[in-house]
Protein backbone atom coordinates (compact mmCIF):
# COMPACT_ATOMS: atom_id res chain seq x y z
CA UNK A 1 0.00 0.00 0.00
CA UNK A 2 1.23 3.65 -0.84
CA UNK A 3 3.03 5.05 1.96
CA UNK A 4 0.64 8.61 1.65
CA UNK A 5 -2.26 6.48 1.75
CA UNK A 6 -0.96 5.23 5.32
CA UNK A 7 -0.06 8.65 6.67
CA UNK A 8 -3.82 10.48 5.35
CA UNK A 9 -5.35 6.82 6.94
CA UNK A 10 -3.08 7.43 9.95
CA UNK A 11 -3.19 11.26 10.36
CA UNK A 12 -7.03 11.18 10.44
CA UNK A 13 -7.05 8.44 12.62
CA UNK A 14 -5.11 10.53 15.41
CA UNK A 15 -7.26 13.13 14.76
CA UNK A 16 -10.00 11.05 15.88
CA UNK A 17 -8.51 9.49 18.90
CA UNK A 18 -7.56 12.97 20.06
CA UNK A 19 -11.24 14.33 20.00
CA UNK A 20 -11.94 10.78 21.31
CA UNK A 21 -10.06 11.45 23.81
CA UNK A 22 -11.37 14.98 24.33
CA UNK A 23 -14.90 13.80 24.37
CA UNK A 24 -14.55 10.97 26.79
CA UNK A 25 -12.51 13.67 29.46
CA UNK A 26 -16.08 15.88 29.36
CA UNK A 27 -18.15 13.08 29.57
CA UNK A 28 -16.59 11.73 32.26
CA UNK A 29 -16.90 16.12 33.73
CA UNK A 30 -20.49 15.50 32.97
CA UNK A 31 -21.47 12.49 34.55
CA UNK A 32 -19.64 13.50 37.58
CA UNK A 33 -21.66 16.80 37.94
CA UNK A 34 -24.77 15.52 37.33
CA UNK A 35 -24.32 12.18 39.16
CA UNK A 36 -25.24 10.10 35.76
CA UNK A 37 -23.79 6.91 37.47
CA UNK A 38 -25.64 6.95 40.75
CA UNK A 39 -28.80 7.55 38.67
CA UNK A 40 -28.70 5.13 36.17
CA UNK A 41 -27.52 2.45 39.40
CA UNK A 42 -30.73 3.81 41.00
CA UNK A 43 -32.67 3.16 37.74
CA UNK A 44 -31.00 -0.37 38.31
CA UNK A 45 -32.48 -1.15 41.70
CA UNK A 46 -35.83 0.79 40.85
CA UNK A 47 -35.74 -2.50 38.08
CA UNK A 48 -34.44 -5.71 40.28
CA UNK A 49 -36.53 -4.50 42.84
CA UNK A 50 -39.59 -5.03 40.11
CA UNK A 51 -40.67 -1.07 40.45
CA UNK A 52 -39.67 0.28 37.59
CA UNK A 53 -43.00 2.70 37.54
CA UNK A 54 -40.98 5.25 39.61
CA UNK A 55 -37.81 6.04 37.04
CA UNK A 56 -40.01 8.24 35.46
CA UNK A 57 -41.07 10.05 39.11
CA UNK A 58 -37.04 10.84 39.39
CA UNK A 59 -36.42 12.27 36.36
CA UNK A 60 -36.37 15.76 35.01
CA UNK A 61 -34.73 18.66 34.49
CA UNK A 62 -35.31 19.75 38.00
CA UNK A 63 -34.38 16.66 39.36
CA UNK A 64 -31.09 17.46 36.89
CA UNK A 65 -30.75 20.94 38.22
CA UNK A 66 -30.94 19.92 41.61
CA UNK A 67 -28.21 16.96 41.38
CA UNK A 68 -25.54 19.32 39.90
CA UNK A 69 -25.96 22.09 42.66
CA UNK A 70 -25.29 19.26 44.66
CA UNK A 71 -28.74 19.99 46.54
CA UNK A 72 -30.50 17.28 49.04
CA UNK A 73 -33.30 16.77 47.65
CA UNK A 74 -31.39 15.92 44.20
CA UNK A 75 -32.07 12.45 44.41
CA UNK A 76 -36.25 12.76 46.50
CA UNK A 77 -36.87 9.10 46.75
CA UNK A 78 -40.41 9.85 48.70
CA UNK A 79 -41.25 10.58 45.18
CA UNK A 80 -41.31 6.92 45.45
CA UNK A 81 -44.26 6.76 48.01
CA UNK A 82 -44.26 5.85 51.50
CA UNK A 83 -44.29 1.48 51.12
CA UNK A 84 -41.36 1.74 48.48
CA UNK A 85 -38.73 -0.70 48.97
CA UNK A 86 -36.42 0.74 46.81
CA UNK A 87 -36.48 4.20 48.42
CA UNK A 88 -36.41 2.26 52.23
CA UNK A 89 -33.48 0.18 51.05
CA UNK A 90 -31.56 2.96 48.86
CA UNK A 91 -31.80 5.12 52.33
CA UNK A 92 -30.56 2.71 54.72
CA UNK A 93 -27.44 3.75 56.89
CA UNK A 94 -24.99 1.14 55.27
CA UNK A 95 -25.61 2.49 51.39
CA UNK A 96 -26.15 6.23 52.57
CA UNK A 97 -22.68 5.89 54.31
CA UNK A 98 -21.29 5.49 50.85
CA UNK A 99 -21.84 9.15 49.88
CA UNK A 100 -21.35 12.40 50.89
CA UNK A 101 -24.93 14.27 52.12
CA UNK A 102 -26.77 15.31 49.66
CA UNK A 103 -25.63 12.30 47.11
CA UNK A 104 -26.38 9.01 46.07
CA UNK A 105 -23.80 6.39 45.90
CA UNK A 106 -22.22 5.92 42.34
CA UNK A 107 -21.02 2.43 43.74
CA UNK A 108 -22.20 -0.44 45.68
CA UNK A 109 -20.74 -3.70 46.93
CA UNK A 110 -23.25 -6.55 46.28
CA UNK A 111 -22.81 -7.10 49.91
CA UNK A 112 -23.72 -4.28 51.51
CA UNK A 113 -26.68 -4.29 49.51
CA UNK A 114 -27.87 -7.28 49.96
CA UNK A 115 -26.78 -7.21 53.95
CA UNK A 116 -29.12 -3.69 53.56
CA UNK A 117 -32.04 -5.22 52.18
CA UNK A 118 -31.83 -8.21 54.47
CA UNK A 119 -31.80 -5.54 57.54
CA UNK A 120 -34.77 -3.72 55.77
CA UNK A 121 -36.63 -6.61 55.76
CA UNK A 122 -36.24 -7.52 59.21
CA UNK A 123 -36.60 -4.26 60.73
CA UNK A 124 -40.23 -3.77 58.70
CA UNK A 125 -41.61 -7.21 59.35
CA UNK A 126 -39.64 -8.94 62.42
CA UNK A 127 -36.87 -10.93 62.97
CA UNK A 128 -36.76 -14.65 63.37
CA UNK A 129 -39.05 -15.19 60.06
CA UNK A 130 -37.85 -17.21 57.24
CA UNK A 131 -36.96 -15.94 54.30
CA UNK A 132 -40.46 -16.90 52.12
CA UNK A 133 -42.43 -15.62 54.91
CA UNK A 134 -40.74 -11.76 54.36
CA UNK A 135 -40.90 -11.95 50.79
CA UNK A 136 -44.31 -12.82 51.11
CA UNK A 137 -44.90 -9.78 53.39
CA UNK A 138 -43.39 -7.35 51.22
CA UNK A 139 -46.43 -8.22 48.70
CA UNK A 140 -44.34 -7.79 45.13
CA UNK A 141 -44.68 -11.02 43.46
CA UNK A 142 -42.30 -10.25 41.12
CA UNK A 143 -39.52 -9.98 43.44
CA UNK A 144 -40.69 -12.56 45.88
CA UNK A 145 -40.53 -14.99 42.52
CA UNK A 146 -37.25 -13.84 41.32
CA UNK A 147 -35.68 -14.16 44.81
CA UNK A 148 -37.55 -17.24 45.39
CA UNK A 149 -36.24 -18.88 42.45
CA UNK A 150 -32.50 -18.32 43.15
CA UNK A 151 -32.66 -19.71 46.30
CA UNK A 152 -33.90 -22.88 44.85
CA UNK A 153 -34.69 -25.97 47.39
CA UNK A 154 -31.93 -25.00 49.27
CA UNK A 155 -32.54 -23.67 53.60
CA UNK A 156 -35.26 -21.22 53.89
CA UNK A 157 -33.11 -18.86 56.11
CA UNK A 158 -31.45 -15.18 55.88
CA UNK A 159 -28.51 -15.84 54.79
CA UNK A 160 -29.85 -17.79 52.20
CA UNK A 161 -32.10 -14.74 50.89
CA UNK A 162 -29.14 -12.59 51.44
CA UNK A 163 -27.08 -14.87 48.95
CA UNK A 164 -30.01 -14.31 46.70
CA UNK A 165 -29.66 -10.58 46.17
CA UNK A 166 -26.32 -10.84 45.99
CA UNK A 167 -26.26 -12.96 42.91
CA UNK A 168 -29.57 -11.11 41.31
CA UNK A 169 -27.80 -7.46 42.21
CA UNK A 170 -24.80 -8.84 40.68
CA UNK A 171 -26.97 -9.47 37.56
CA UNK A 172 -28.76 -6.43 37.44
CA UNK A 173 -25.70 -4.59 37.29
CA UNK A 174 -24.11 -6.36 34.14
CA UNK A 175 -27.20 -5.14 32.37
CA UNK A 176 -27.04 -1.29 33.65
CA UNK A 177 -23.28 -1.81 32.49
CA UNK A 178 -24.73 -1.78 28.93
CA UNK A 179 -27.17 0.87 29.80
CA UNK A 180 -24.56 3.00 30.77
CA UNK A 181 -22.71 2.31 27.39
CA UNK A 182 -25.35 3.06 25.03
CA UNK A 183 -25.97 6.49 27.04
CA UNK A 184 -22.24 7.29 27.14
CA UNK A 185 -22.05 6.85 23.18
CA UNK A 186 -25.37 9.02 22.68
CA UNK A 187 -23.16 11.70 25.00
CA UNK A 188 -19.97 10.87 23.44
CA UNK A 189 -21.46 12.31 19.60
CA UNK A 190 -23.16 15.04 21.07
CA UNK A 191 -19.77 16.30 22.47
CA UNK A 192 -17.93 15.35 19.44
CA UNK A 193 -20.81 17.18 17.19
CA UNK A 194 -20.21 20.33 19.64
CA UNK A 195 -16.47 20.40 19.32
CA UNK A 196 -16.49 19.58 15.61
CA UNK A 197 -18.98 22.92 15.04
CA UNK A 198 -16.82 25.01 17.81
CA UNK A 199 -12.84 23.66 16.56
CA UNK A 200 -14.29 23.25 13.07
CA UNK A 201 -13.07 19.45 13.22
CA UNK A 202 -14.29 19.36 9.41
CA UNK A 203 -13.63 15.10 8.79
CA UNK A 204 -13.99 16.04 4.99
CA UNK A 205 -11.53 19.24 4.72
CA UNK A 206 -9.32 18.04 6.41
CA UNK A 207 -9.25 14.37 4.63
CA UNK A 208 -9.00 16.53 1.42
CA UNK A 209 -5.97 18.58 2.63
CA UNK A 210 -4.37 15.56 3.80
CA UNK A 211 -4.84 14.05 0.42
CA UNK A 212 -3.60 17.34 -1.62
CA UNK A 213 -0.41 17.72 0.76
CA UNK A 214 1.69 15.24 1.19
CA UNK A 215 3.98 17.14 3.65
CA UNK A 216 1.03 17.84 6.18
CA UNK A 217 0.10 14.07 5.84
CA UNK A 218 3.06 12.86 6.67
CA UNK A 219 4.04 15.38 9.08
CA UNK A 220 0.29 14.90 11.24
CA UNK A 221 1.01 10.88 10.77
CA UNK A 222 4.65 11.48 12.11
CA UNK A 223 2.88 13.03 15.05
CA UNK A 224 0.42 10.33 15.67
CA UNK A 225 3.07 7.51 15.50
CA UNK A 226 5.39 9.88 18.24
CA UNK A 227 2.27 10.25 20.68
CA UNK A 228 2.22 6.55 20.30
CA UNK A 229 5.31 5.92 20.80
CA UNK A 230 5.94 7.72 23.62
CA UNK A 231 2.41 6.55 25.28
CA UNK A 232 0.76 9.96 25.37
CA UNK A 233 -2.45 8.83 23.76
CA UNK A 234 -3.26 5.81 25.65
CA UNK A 235 -6.66 6.11 26.51
CA UNK A 236 -8.10 5.02 29.93
CA UNK A 237 -11.04 3.09 29.73
CA UNK A 238 -14.51 4.93 31.41
CA UNK A 239 -15.60 3.39 34.41
CA UNK A 240 -18.78 1.93 33.65
CA UNK A 241 -22.07 2.59 36.07
CA UNK A 242 -21.83 0.33 39.31
CA UNK A 243 -18.35 0.96 39.42
CA UNK A 244 -15.94 4.13 40.90
CA UNK A 245 -15.43 6.75 38.96
CA UNK A 246 -12.10 8.87 38.68
CA UNK A 247 -11.44 11.74 40.71
CA UNK A 248 -12.13 15.31 39.44
CA UNK A 249 -8.88 16.24 39.31
CA UNK A 250 -7.46 13.54 37.63
CA UNK A 251 -10.29 14.07 34.74
CA UNK A 252 -8.80 18.23 34.84
CA UNK A 253 -5.86 16.46 34.22
CA UNK A 254 -6.70 14.09 31.55
CA UNK A 255 -9.64 17.23 29.77
CA UNK A 256 -6.11 19.47 30.06
CA UNK A 257 -3.93 17.33 27.62
CA UNK A 258 -6.26 16.11 25.99
CA UNK A 259 -7.34 19.62 24.39
CA UNK A 260 -4.20 20.78 24.27
CA UNK A 261 -3.12 17.60 22.10
CA UNK A 262 -6.57 18.88 19.90
CA UNK A 263 -5.86 22.66 19.16
CA UNK A 264 -2.50 21.40 17.64
CA UNK A 265 -4.23 19.39 14.96
CA UNK A 266 -4.03 21.45 11.54
CA UNK A 267 -7.96 22.69 12.06
CA UNK A 268 -10.14 25.75 13.36
CA UNK A 269 -11.32 28.62 12.07
CA UNK A 270 -10.98 30.40 9.20
CA UNK A 271 -12.57 27.78 7.75
CA UNK A 272 -11.35 27.82 3.95
CA UNK A 273 -14.38 26.14 2.52
CA UNK A 274 -16.45 29.14 3.99
CA UNK A 275 -13.63 31.68 2.66
CA UNK A 276 -13.80 30.09 -0.80
CA UNK A 277 -17.45 30.87 -0.80
CA UNK A 278 -17.63 33.63 0.04
CA UNK A 279 -19.21 36.69 -1.90
CA UNK A 280 -20.42 33.64 -4.20
CA UNK A 281 -23.90 34.11 -2.96
CA UNK A 282 -26.16 32.45 -0.31
CA UNK A 283 -26.22 29.38 -2.39
CA UNK A 284 -22.61 29.21 -2.48
CA UNK A 285 -22.52 29.50 1.57
CA UNK A 286 -25.60 27.22 2.22
CA UNK A 287 -23.53 24.19 0.04
CA UNK A 288 -20.62 25.09 2.22
CA UNK A 289 -22.85 24.92 5.37
CA UNK A 290 -24.64 21.65 4.10
CA UNK A 291 -20.77 20.11 3.75
CA UNK A 292 -19.44 21.33 6.53
CA UNK A 293 -22.13 19.97 8.89
CA UNK A 294 -21.65 16.10 6.90
CA UNK A 295 -17.75 16.74 7.65
CA UNK A 296 -18.84 17.87 11.91
CA UNK A 297 -21.45 15.01 11.99
CA UNK A 298 -18.47 12.52 10.73
CA UNK A 299 -16.08 13.54 13.30
CA UNK A 300 -18.87 13.72 16.08
CA UNK A 301 -19.63 9.83 15.14
CA UNK A 302 -15.84 9.03 14.27
CA UNK A 303 -15.22 9.89 18.53
CA UNK A 304 -18.52 8.23 19.62
CA UNK A 305 -16.70 4.93 18.52
CA UNK A 306 -14.56 5.57 21.53
CA UNK A 307 -10.83 6.66 21.83
CA UNK A 308 -9.91 2.48 22.46
CA UNK A 309 -11.41 1.69 18.53
CA UNK A 310 -8.86 4.56 17.08
CA UNK A 311 -5.88 4.13 19.65
CA UNK A 312 -5.88 -0.16 18.23
CA UNK A 313 -6.19 1.32 15.11
CA UNK A 314 -3.63 3.49 14.59
CA UNK A 315 -1.24 0.72 15.95
CA UNK A 316 -2.49 -1.55 13.33
CA UNK A 317 -1.54 1.06 10.84
CA UNK A 318 1.50 1.60 12.13
CA UNK A 319 2.60 -1.73 11.74
CA UNK A 320 1.02 -1.85 8.39
CA UNK A 321 3.44 0.47 7.37
CA UNK A 322 6.37 -0.49 9.72
CA UNK A 323 7.14 2.38 11.19
CA UNK A 324 5.15 1.37 14.63
CA UNK A 325 6.36 2.13 17.76
CA UNK A 326 10.03 0.51 18.79
CA UNK A 327 9.50 -2.14 21.91
CA UNK A 328 11.21 -1.07 25.41
CA UNK A 329 14.84 -2.28 25.45
CA UNK A 330 15.78 -4.89 27.87
CA UNK A 331 17.59 -3.99 30.88
CA UNK A 332 21.29 -4.72 30.54
CA UNK A 333 21.73 -7.67 33.47
CA UNK A 334 22.93 -6.63 36.73
CA UNK A 335 26.55 -8.40 37.43
CA UNK A 336 27.11 -8.73 40.95
CA UNK A 337 30.49 -9.10 42.07
CA UNK A 338 31.18 -11.18 45.44
CA UNK A 339 33.81 -9.53 47.73
CA UNK A 340 35.48 -11.50 50.19
CA UNK A 341 36.80 -9.76 52.97
CA UNK A 342 39.58 -11.22 55.21
CA UNK A 343 38.90 -12.76 58.73
CA UNK A 344 39.03 -11.33 61.80
CA UNK A 345 41.36 -13.12 64.40
CA UNK A 346 43.46 -14.91 61.64
CA UNK A 347 40.41 -17.22 61.20
CA UNK A 348 39.32 -18.90 58.01
CA UNK A 349 35.96 -17.46 56.32
CA UNK A 350 33.49 -19.92 56.75
CA UNK A 351 33.09 -22.44 53.89
CA UNK A 352 37.16 -21.53 52.83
Amino acid sequence: MSSHYLDVAIGLSYTFLAVSLLCSATREAIASLFQTRAKVLLDGVLTMLHEPAGKSRLRGIVPSIKRFLRMDNGFNLAKLGPHSLSAAVMTHPLITGLAQQGRMPSYIPSAIFARAFVSTLTAKYGKGQTAALLLANVGNDGLSRTLLALMGEGPDDLAALESAVRIWYDTVMDRITGWYKRRSQLVLFCVGLFYAGAMNIDALQLSQRLWSDNAAAATLAQQGADAMAAGRMKPVAAAPAGTPAATPMSQVVEAKKDWQAVQALPIGWPSPRFDAAGGKGVGAFMAALAFALIGWIITAFASSLGAPFWFDGIGWLLALRGSGAKPAAEPAPVVVETITLPSLNGAKPAGS
